[in-house]
């Protein structure tokens, strides 16, 4: 059997991730969806907790909150994830005030409130389904001291239900 130099395999990475046959952890839009540009971009640089989960069979999908700056929020299909998995994550229009703890407001809330946009859905690949995870870009959590709601969704390849959390709206 031939052995194989790490030089060989370095140089096989570097050109696996400069042709893009190797993909990141953010999803592709699925067709006739909102596309990147539908969220708010904000950078992904803060740790992130779990700040709700739903499961659907095998998936569980995450609504992911940053936790130093508050900044932002997305969500994540992990567990096991299929090519063709689509996730997104609802933000609501409207500013909500926080409470001294989470608030879980309902979807009549929500839209009572100005209803909500939606960030996605992307389409899981072959790399996300590879590595059993994928996500959405960000949406902002909080400005001027209150606070979006967000909710995580996914439907799972080959269903037609949609399995979202509960709306979360962060604490002070």
């Amino acid at each position: 059997m031939a052995r194989v130099s790490r030089g060989t395999v370095l140089a096989a990475v570097v050109v696996l991730c400069t042709t893009g046959l190797v993909g990141s952890a953010e999803a592709a839009p699925a067709p006739g969806a909102m596309s990147a540009s539908d969220c708010d971009g904000l950078a992904d640089n803060d740790v992130v907790g779990d700040s709700g989960h739903a499961t659907s069979g095998d998936r569980q999908v995450t609504v992911y909150t940053a936790k130093a700056t508050d900044a932002y929020a997305k969500a994540a299909i992990e567990g096991y994830v299929a090519r063709y998995d689509k996730v997104w994550i609802d933000r609501s229009v409207n500013l909500f005030t926080m409470g001294s703890s989470p608030g879980h407001p309902s979807t009549s809330t929500v839209q009572a409130n100005g209803g909500w946009k939606q960030c996605g859905p992307f389409e899981a690949t072959w790399w996300n389904a590879t590595w059993n995870y994928v996500e959405t870009p960000t949406v902002r959590l909080q400005q001027s001291g209150r606070s979006y709601a967000v909710r995580a969704c996914m439907m799972p390849k080959g269903s037609s239900t949609s399995t979202c959390t509960a709306w979360f709206v962060d604490h002070t």
